[in-house]
């Protein structure tokens, strides 16, 4: 039996706090959303495994797994399926060109002020808890378990 579900994230740049989001390109809507990289899958694979290949796909470079990671996973009603957010932790900000959409790098700070959907400004808003507590683990310090 397939699973269904979605699987949805961002490029995190440690160094610059930076997230890169899509603007897809819309004939109807002149100014559309800013989203993750995304897709619906129901297939045998894994949620990450999914995200691998949708960055692939959208941008033509590879993600090696130690660089993704999970951020969360909720039934997502509009879509009728789980959603797996990730985020995956890149060397360099550089510029991506696709004619699937725009790619912008943005702080945490920056993404208030986006159009973006309220979910992903959920994802994105938990995404940034997520680092911090990694962060925060990293330094030693105590976190929720």
């Amino acid at each position: 039996m397939h699973k269904k579900f979605y699987a949805s994230g961002f490029f995190y740049h440690p160094p610059t706090q930076q997230i890169l989001l899509q603007q897809k390109k819309s004939v109807v809507n002149s100014s559309p959303a800013w989203s993750m990289f995304g897709d619906s899958c129901s297939c045998e694979e894994s949620a990450a495994i999914t995200f691998q290949r949708i960055i692939h796909k959208l941008l033509k470079i590879k993600i090696k797994p130690d660089f993704i990671h999970p951020i969360y996973t909720y039934f997502y009603k509009d879509i009728g399926k789980n959603n797996v957010v990730f985020y995956a932790e890149v060397e360099e900000t550089k510029k991506f060109s696709s004619k699937k959409g725009v790619f912008t790098w943005f702080t945490f700070k920056q993404i208030l002020k986006l159009q973006l959907t309220d979910q992903i400004k959920q994802d994105l808003i938990v995404g940034q808890r997520v680092i911090d507590a990694g962060i925060r683990k990293g330094l030693g310090l105590k976190t929720l378990e």
